[in-house]
């Protein structure tokens, strides 16, 4: 039996807030405070000059205000400023990104003394033991991907196929020393696409194993405006680069053992084969694309999402990325695309979601691996406007770190807010 029952939600004090992807928990290991990004707009994606402000809400006092601590000139709507705790306490320091010196770097915060660490970098995640950090360029993420990257610097060199300095990066946090660990021209060496030669690439989603000794992260790639994806994992140096689905086509992952990685994924397909062999490349397919990518993406076809998965191949997998072995689950119950996140009590049991659509509301879901059953935990409204542009609020649920509650950010009020719930699993 699950239980579920919401426990604070943001005010309606004029502002909106939010804060960000799926991998992180706004609650901190103390469960006394709930971090936020608040802003006073939500009509267009973040650009040079905006800034939101960082804080937090006291969960201790009911309906508790919002305690601003400082600000920040780089996010975005899906992903905030990966604003997250800083391990391995998780309750009194905060680490973000920013722009500061026409530089984007990562601030670390300290709540008690109210001072700043600036490092040399914008992270992207980070180990538990907070001493290592994962970055990308976010100069190069600006000319790729809008809507998930940072505004205020413009740099045309990097508006390029292959940037060749572009990689991913890691940060010793405490030495502030940043070294290049994996190359973006490896990519487009492992089962290249002809595509990839004539696209936009780029490195982006990374997760780091519970153990700190793996990451997984995405390479994606433009091409006739569509956008192809493949999950790689790598030693915590960038050792070892194993490639998980060659097809190009995957989206959103998670950790589920230290050895385990969920992966929304195509393998192998029609689909695929005739775009590999540039079939779907001719001029007679070229009206298709948009029904293809509107169909993969599973949300024009709400009520038929099955249609979607059929087309595609698209599926949940498990993979064993040391043994390089892979299985699905899921089936007939997850059918869309959504953002896992496995329960810190319980490797068998995952936090999803659905996206907004024109002909849905996003749900809240919870899904048992093990016994292959999808609970619905809330259903909450969207604003239409924003559901198929980078100004969407998915819901991008969130466990705390003792697993006993849940954030989400959504529209359901009518403008940005976070919900809170408090959750417990009655087996």
């Amino acid at each position: 039996m699950i239980d579920t029952k919401k426990i604070f939600s943001t005010p309606n004090d004029g502002k909106h807030y939010f804060f960000g992807y799926y991998d992180k928990s706004p609650v901190s290991a103390d469960q006394n405070k709930l971090l936020a990004l608040q802003v006073d707009f939500l009509d267009h994606i973040p650009e040079k000059g905006d800034k939101a402000i960082i804080g937090y809400f006291d969960l201790s006092i009911l309906d508790g205000k919002f305690i601003p601590l400082t600000e920040t000139s780089t996010f975005n709507w899906q992903q905030g400023c990966m604003l997250q705790w800083l391990g391995p306490e998780f309750d009194s320091k905060i680490i973000f990104n920013d722009l500061r010196n026409s530089k984007f770097c990562s601030v670390i915060f300290d709540l008690d003394t109210g001072k700043e660490e600036i490092l040399p970098m914008a992270i992207y995640t980070l180990t538990s033991d907070g001493r290592t950090a994962l970055c990308i360029d976010h100069e190069r993420h600006h000319w790729c991907r809008r809507g998930y990257s940072y505004d205020g610097i413009s740099n045309e060199a990097k508006n390029k196929n292959i940037v060749p300095g572009d990689g991913i990066f890691s940060l010793d946090i405490e030495r502030k020393k940043v070294k290049k660990i994996i190359k973006i021209e490896e990519m487009n060496s492992i089962k290249p696409f002809t595509s990839m030669r004539e696209g936009n690439n780029y490195l982006e989603h990374m997760m780091i194993s519970p153990d700190n000794n793996q990451f997984a992260f995405t390479h994606r790639w433009k091409h006739l405006n569509m956008m192809h994806s493949r999950i790689y994992v790598a030693n915590i140096d960038g050792s070892n680069i194993r490639l998980l689905n060659d097809v190009g086509r995957a989206s959103h992952f998670n950790w589920r053992t230290e050895s385990e990685l969920l992966v929304w994924c195509g393998l192998k397909n029609t689909i695929n084969n005739l775009r590999k062999y540039k079939i779907l490349n001719k001029f007679i397919f070229s009206p298709l694309l948009p029904l293809y990518r509107k169909l993969t993406k599973g949300n024009s076809i709400q009520g038929n999402t099955s249609i979607s998965s059929a087309l595609t191949g698209d599926s949940m997998v498990l993979f064993d990325v040391n043994k390089l072995t892979h299985k699905r689950i899921g089936q007939d119950v997850l059918l869309k695309d959504g953002h896992p996140s496995i329960s810190p009590l319980n490797q068998n049991i995952m936090l999803y979601d659905s996206y907004p659509g024109p002909e849905s509301a996003p749900e809240l879901l919870i899904y048992n691996i093990e016994k292959n059953i999808l609970t619905k935990l809330d259903v909450l409204k969207s604003i239409p406007l924003y559901d198929e542009s980078p100004l969407r609020c998915d819901l991008h649920p969130k466990w705390s770190f003792c697993g006993n509650f849940i954030s989400i950010d959504t529209m359901d009020k009518g403008k940005r807010d976070m919900y809170l719930y408090k959750i417990s699993m009655n087996e």
